[in-house]
């Protein structure tokens, strides 16, 4: 549950591991800090190919589909949703691009939490979007063999607008007085978010928005050009695990944070470390294998978009079979 005021993470000690993660990502934050400057056109591919995988994998993580095609043509907003789905993609892509381009001015309030909810689900028609649970809920595991399992039992709906003012109010104090890490903080806000599960639905999509938007918030901005959601999605069933693991006694103030504050860490680090890879390779003119080329989509597709871009003599093909990669053309690379 909620600390009382004053007392968020007072508690929290850190282990070694955790240590070790927090040096490593502040490490590969070091060595990143200069992309912006020196490889701007390739971030910006990055970002694009980031914002479709995030998009994807959040909702997919909620069983929330559409095809590759449909998918490509709502992130650039050039086609009309056509089922809830699709509306619900919608709403996820207008958040995630006000938290890309608005995050400085977004403050960690109620209000602000309202307005994303409300957004997300704009194109669904659901009264309830913008508004707080009114009945409880349960928070349920969905596992990758299709069974689910009841996980927890957040705080009954009566008690909700209270204790979203005070983890806001918890997390800005914390913040302000930096006595703890951001990266700690904005992991333990967002399982706090978790637990109270605020809304009907969209509890597990408003989580990833908000975990983006509080590490922007702390200057770590990685998530702009790696999908956090796509890292989350490849390892769902840990993180489910680690939700469980640090859900116990939470309705007590006897949780144990640090399962999901490493996990969430581990996330980080695992973000930073593909980002250094792929301008690595992209700059240097490494040769690609098609899933690292595309990394988001299916065989299927990836196959046909190579051969668009072979035809559009934007790379070439290096082996055959199994063993063919892919390099930029030089006229690509010199764009």
């Amino acid at each position: 549950m909620i600390k009382n005021e004053g007392e968020f993470l007072n508690n929290f000690q850190p282990s070694h591991t955790l240590i070790n993660k927090l040096t490593t990502i502040y490490q590969l934050y070091g060595e990143t800090s200069n992309f912006e400057k020196y490889y701007r056109k390739e971030l910006e591919k990055l970002a694009n190919v980031a914002k479709i995988q995030s998009t994807d994998s959040s909702n997919r993580i909620e069983g929330i589909y559409t095809s590759d095609s449909r998918l490509n043509k709502i992130i650039s907003d050039k086609v009309e949703s056509r089922d809830r789905d699709e509306r619900e993609i919608a709403g996820y892509r207008d958040v995630l691009s006000l938290i890309h381009e608005n995050y400085r001015y977004m403050s960690i309030t109620k209000n602000t939490i309202l307005s994303m909810h409300n957004m997300l689900f704009k194109y669904a028609g659901d009264s309830w979007g913008g508004h707080f649970k009114d009945i409880n809920n349960k928070i349920i595991a969905k596992y990758a063999d299709g069974h689910e399992e009841v996980r927890f039992n957040p705080p009954d709906a009566f008690l909700v607008p209270e204790l979203i003012d005070g983890l806001c109010k918890q997390y800005n104090e914390a913040f302000e007085r930096g006595e703890i890490s951001p990266l700690v903080l904005s992991a333990a806000f967002v399982f706090d978010f978790v637990s109270l599960h605020p809304f009907r639905d969209g509890n597990g999509r408003m989580s990833r928005l908000l975990m983006l938007l509080t590490m922007y918030r702390s200057g770590l901005e990685v998530g702009k050009y790696i999908s956090l959601e796509k890292i989350i999605e490849d390892s769902k069933e840990s993180y489910y695990d680690v939700l469980a693991a640090s859900s116990v006694g939470w309705n007590e103030n006897q949780n144990d944070y640090a399962p999901f504050v490493n996990y969430y860490l581990g996330v980080v680090v695992k973000a930073y470390r593909d980002l250094i890879e792929r301008i690595d390779l992209v700059h240097n003119h490494k040769e690609l294998k098609a899933n690292k080329l595309i990394p988001q989509y299916s065989q299927t597709t990836i196959q046909r978009n190579l051969k668009q871009l072979r035809d559009e003599k934007k790379i070439q093909s290096v082996g055959k079979g199994k063993n063919t990669k892919y390099v930029l053309s030089q006229n690509t690379q010199n764009d």
